[in-house]
């Protein structure tokens, strides 16, 4: 759940992409398939964070053997404090790996050949969690308050362009815990909202989530990620991933009490099986939201991805060189 760690990842990739793409890497894992002693498919595939809710369906098709169904024999690795996805994908280390839409486009930026391959979510789970008690009840009423932030990441310049983000709001750093906005009704903070929220109605505070796809910026989130040339290699070992993925967000979403249980087993920062049964909730309207077809699990369409490349360029964040349509392909799904 604390998230703040991240900073220091996020802080260093765009650094080490520069330092990294185009080096060749000495142990070439992505040239060809490799074979476990059982026959199937050996993969890697390594998270953004520690093992938590909104990682649930790729360890449901661990845990219900949907990746062997597929021939695959995937070991999902945790990530943690210093996980930079992007570049063990792009040194050919890993083959698969899990991060956000924004993150694709800005590591493309950077020339690292990142393709997206399923959205789990159709909405965002980031937003900025204040009291209910505080008087806030919209982005606009953020205003004579202290909000607990990563500037680094993409949504705080664009709350600013927005004209958000203006009048007496003292931005203080994010770190990972909900103690301060529990004990003061004028501090705000950011969040994923099948997370923090918890952590505060657990301390009895109740919380109000403004969600940052309410405001215009959606970026996909926990998006399964390869290379262009891992999946050009592999097509059909690429195709049998994304549709254990996707059947894997199926099953968790209809039962995740399995697969929690084994990914508090993963996790050693101490997250609970009542946080975790409190995401899988909440992830359900993140991933099924109302009129959307439960067919369609793990799609993304042009016009998402073009909005955000159209946002990040805006934000000086990319430039016109990055291509949105080749950041991610649908030609894998179901």
């Amino acid at each position: 759940m604390i998230r703040f760690c991240r900073l220091i990842a996020i802080c260093f990739l765009v650094f080490t992409l520069h330092l990294f793409v185009g080096c060749k890497p000495s142990n070439d894992t992505t040239a060809d398939a490799r074979h476990s002693n059982s026959g199937r498919d050996k993969v890697t595939l390594v998270l953004n964070w520690y093992p938590e809710a909104e990682h649930g369906g790729f360890y449901a098709a661990l845990v219900h053997g949907i990746f062997e169904k597929y021939g695959l024999d995937v070991e999902v690795r945790p990530g943690g404090k210093t996980t930079i996805v992007p570049q063990e994908l792009t040194l050919g280390r890993i083959q698969f790996g899990i991060g956000n839409a924004d993150d694709v486009l800005m590591a493309r930026e950077q020339d690292a050949p990142l393709v997206a391959l399923m959205a789990p979510m159709q909405n965002g789970p980031r937003c900025i969690m204040v009291r209910e008690d505080s008087g806030i009840n919209s982005f606009t009423d953020l205003k004579n308050i202290t909000l607990q932030i990563d500037p680094s990441r993409p949504y705080v310049p664009f709350m600013k362009n927005q004209g958000l983000l203006q009048e007496n709001v003292t931005n203080v750093p994010y770190f990972g815990a909900v103690a301060q906005l529990v004990s003061d009704p004028r501090t705000a903070q950011q969040a994923y909202n099948f997370s923090e929220p918890f952590l505060a109605e657990q301390q009895g505070v109740k919380v109000r989530n403004l969600m940052m796809s309410e405001i215009g910026y959606n970026p996909y989130a926990s998006v399964l990620i390869a290379t262009e040339s891992y999946i050009q290699k592999n097509p059909d070992l690429t195709k049998r991933m994304v549709k254990a993925c996707v059947e894997g967000w199926a099953k968790y979403l209809e039962d995740g009490a399995e697969t929690n249980a084994y990914i508090l087993k993963q996790n050693p920062e101490g997250i609970t099986g009542e946080a975790l049964t409190y995401g899988v909730e909440k992830l359900k309207v993140l991933c099924l939201p109302t009129g959307f077809d439960s067919a369609k699990l793990g799609t993304m369409s042009n016009d998402r991805w073009e909005t955000l490349a159209k946002q990040l360029r805006e934000l000086k964040m990319i430039s016109a060189k990055v291509d949105a349509q080749k950041a991610f392909s649908v030609d894998y799904l179901p």
